[in-house]
């Protein structure tokens, strides 16, 4: 049985419309709104469209989309969830990435695989359609397919990554737990995170990079700092070793970037991992 997970803040119609283009493919799936308000009636349209496939959960207060998707693993692990696929709302596959999930599951011994993900197609990276598997390290929370007898196992997303890095932590437990990874390579999915600004010389779009809000940067070194003490995570240094290289050569406003990076870090010292509006 595969159940979804669509991790939803303040629901839009597109986002609605997204979802119901892979929600047949599903035996369940659980839309999990953290925006700390009812949006039942933005819903309501899936709903009605499959009575008996959608469950709509509100949660009362935001507690961040850690804690949020982590009820929703519990939820369908309790109605008998085999794998579990955690989605974005504005996530949308490309093909009929689902059903390749399906025949990779029943031609393979998944004893040991923990998560199965897409190829990830990016504005400013585009790709397409691969052939064959392959293990990977670092996929992406959306569109992946979790292993919910891994999950029991060895448990679910760390609450202390609150907002960002819950992928990665958890790609790193899987590993050291000694469980895979496999990319499907025909299976894609369209992929937004952050947005995309160019980089030009001499008027000439030169390279594309991803541009995320001062707040969330707070919350991505807040992140980092803590996987980098949990697992001396050489990885996860780089990156935002590069993020930070970002803010200085292309990013307006760096002394409030680096304001809040120096913030999230501290914070990861105090042992603060909540919303950074209650801290």
């Amino acid at each position: 049985m595969i159940i979804g997970l669509v991790a939803m803040y303040m629901p839009q119609k597109k986002e609605i419309d997204n979802i119901s283009k892979y929600i047949s493919q599903l035996d369940y799936c659980y839309l999990l709104d953290d925006s700390a308000k009812d949006n039942s009636k933005a819903v309501d349209s899936l709903i009605k469209k499959f009575p008996e496939k959608v469950e709509y959960h509100m949660n009362v207060q935001n507690i961040g989309l850690v804690r949020s998707v982590n009820n929703g693993f519990k939820l369908a692990i309790e109605k008998g969830a085999d794998w579990i696929l955690v989605m974005n709302p504005d996530g949308t596959f490309k093909n009929d990435a689902i059903s390749i999930f399906k025949k990779y599951i029943e031609k393979n011994d998944i004893k040991k695989v923990g998560i199965i993900c897409p190829r990830y197609n990016i504005d400013r990276r585009p790709i397409n359609e691969g052939i064959g598997t392959k293990e990977v390290k670092y996929p992406d929370m959306s569109g992946c397919l979790y292993n919910a007898k891994v999950l029991k196992k060895i448990g679910f997303y760390d609450e202390n990554t609150y907002f960002y890095g819950l992928d990665l932590e958890y790609c790193i437990r899987i590993k050291k737990n000694g469980y895979k990874i496999i990319e499907c390579s025909e299976a894609v999915l369209n992929h937004k995170p952050a947005e995309t600004f160019d980089i030009k010389l001499f008027g000439k779009t030169i390279m594309k990079c991803g541009k995320d809000t001062p707040q969330r940067y707070y919350y991505q070194f807040r992140s980092a700092y803590y996987i980098i003490k949990k697992y001396h995570s050489f990885y996860c240094f780089a990156f935002h070793i590069y993020k930070a290289f970002k803010v200085i050569m292309f990013f307006d406003d760096k002394k409030e970037y680096f304001k809040m990076i120096r913030l999230g870090i501290k914070d990861a010292k105090k042992g603060f991992y909540g919303n950074l509006k209650e801290r």
